[in-house]
């Protein structure tokens, strides 16, 4: 059985003046050479990084040509990159990328579900009209894949194969961004039905700090990983639409930023560090005010880390805050 990694107490949720539960995880800060800046929790601890994989699942659409064979804007760049929400212009993006492209949403294998925003999937309710593949938040994912696959000649039709040369292509990819080996990467399955990676946090923590930097890469992916992260923080809304957590930090600070399911959420500065945050029971809402505590020790104070908690009539009957913020400061460790 493999050994449950070391987590802390990050979030607490109260009610009536009692904690009523706790969300433990792990949040790692490290620099561009992979050293270990801080670390709440065990930082050599694996985990599924999800959706805020994305950016570099996105590389290849730089490195093979077919972003500028096939004219795409920072918008469709952002929108390979994003998780959103199935608003309007969400929809129309991945159709756009997908028509330079020459290719239909019947090219999209990422499976459907109706728009995560409330908006958007009352307003395909009310008229009538189905949810499709292009309205699940991975399609701007899956159509820069198939878009690669289009401009190299390669079958479209098994791109979610692990053994397909895009897969094989995006392992190697992350392994570098990440200073692993491809054979050092877990495999697993994402919930839209691409391959997956587990790695230490440490390395992911990496990963974004150079996606940030532009350092300790090759030179090309460097230049891509620029072009990737001038396109989401150009074009935030892309990124997860509107009250996403993504979308609001690159609105609001230098950073560049992805969330993935599970409890998982990602940043990156200039200032010459990433970070990467787990919660350990894969509850989302403890993602927002553990890391903006966090960004808190890097001097970015961005919206509140705390929110209350309200019964069905809109009163207060708690909040969720965290642990810091009820005299029992989370144990970092330095270096």
């Amino acid at each position: 059985m493999t050994k449950f990694p070391d987590d802390a107490p990050l979030v607490a949720i109260k009610r009536g003046g009692l904690v009523e539960s706790v969300h433990r995880g792990r949040i790692v800060f490290c620099d561009p050479e992979g050293n270990v800046l801080e670390a709440a929790g065990d930082p050599d601890g694996c985990f599924f990084p999800r959706s805020a994989m994305k950016p570099f699942q996105a590389v290849p659409l730089i490195l093979s040509g077919a972003a500028d064979a096939f004219g795409l804007s920072d918008e469709e760049l952002a929108i390979a990159c994003a998780s959103h929400k199935g608003e309007e212009r969400h929809v129309e993006t991945v159709r756009s990328l997908l028509r330079k492209a020459g290719l239909s949403e019947d090219a999209l294998d990422n499976g459907a579900h109706p728009p995560s925003d409330a908006a958007s999937a009352d307003a395909l309710a009310r008229d009538g009209k189905p949810f499709r593949k292009v309205h699940g938040n991975c399609s701007g994912k899956h159509a820069g894949m198939v878009a690669v696959c289009a401009h190299e000649g390669w079958d479209a039709g098994a791109y979610r194969e692990p053994g397909h040369p895009l897969q094989v292509w995006i392992r190697s990819l992350l392994a570098k961004a990440c200073g692993l080996s491809p054979e050092e990467l877990i495999p697993g399955g994402d919930g839209c039905g691409a391959p997956a990676f587990a790695m230490p946090m440490k390395n992911f923590s990496t990963a974004f700090a150079r996606l940030a930097m532009g350092e300790n890469l090759p030179e090309d992916v460097a230049r891509a990983a620029f072009r990737l992260r001038v396109a989401m923080r150009s074009h935030p809304f892309m990124v997860s639409g509107t009250g996403g957590f993504d979308t609001e930090v690159m609105e609001n600070t230098d950073l560049v930023a992805k969330g993935g399911a599970g409890g998982v959420w990602a940043a990156g500065s200039g200032e010459g560090w990433g970070m990467a945050v787990k919660i350990s029971d894969g509850a989302g809402r403890a993602v927002r005010p553990a890391s903006v505590a966090a960004l808190g020790r890097r001097g970015i104070e961005y919206g509140a880390d705390s929110f209350p908690v309200r019964d069905l009539h809109g009163e207060k009957v708690g909040e969720m805050l965290p642990t810091d913020q009820r005299g029992s400061p989370v144990r970092w460790r330095v270096g």
